[in-house]
């Protein structure tokens, strides 16, 4: 009978998926073409744009969408070593860039670095999350267990 799930392989898992949500909402609803479309990509918004709700609204989701992938890396690594930080960011950014280079091959997605910009952030922003909580709180690191019970 199985005993439970050990944490890191639970932890892999939520990384899986969760890396599996930020490429579909960053694919979805975009008709791929086989040609490139960088004449729309959004290299500075313009005035009339940064004036508007969604543009900060579009900031906050790219921010939010990258502290929970933060989190469940570090968390499925379980180390708060510089290079842990390193590849995370790295990952973030590999990540990101994946995305907006796919919706520079979309007619109906519009491609920013600054999306890039803000999902690195969101991955900085997780990093301090993750340190808080670990070092703090002690809520990620509890070394009795490993496992989580399965009834």
């Amino acid at each position: 009978m199985l005993q439970g799930i050990p944490l890191a392989v639970m932890w892999r898992i939520l990384l899986i998926l969760y890396t599996l949500l930020i490429l579909s909402t960053g694919v979805y609803g975009s008709v791929f073409v086989a040609h490139s479309h960088w004449e729309y990509v959004i290299w500075f918004p313009p005035l009339s744009e940064i004036q508007t709700f969604g543009f900060w609204l579009d900031i906050i989701v790219n921010i939010a969408l990258y502290i929970p992938f933060a989190i469940f890396f570090l968390q499925h690594r379980n180390s708060a070593e510089v290079s842990t930080f390193a590849i995370l960011i790295m990952l973030a950014l590999l990540l990101s860039c994946t995305v907006e280079l796919y919706q520079v091959y979309s007619h109906n997605r519009r491609p920013s670095p600054l999306d890039i910009a803000c999902n690195v952030t969101g991955a900085l922003i997780g990093t301090r999350f993750w340190t808080i909580g670990r070092y703090r709180f002690r809520l990620f690191s509890d070394s009795k267990s490993s496992t989580i019970p399965i009834p």
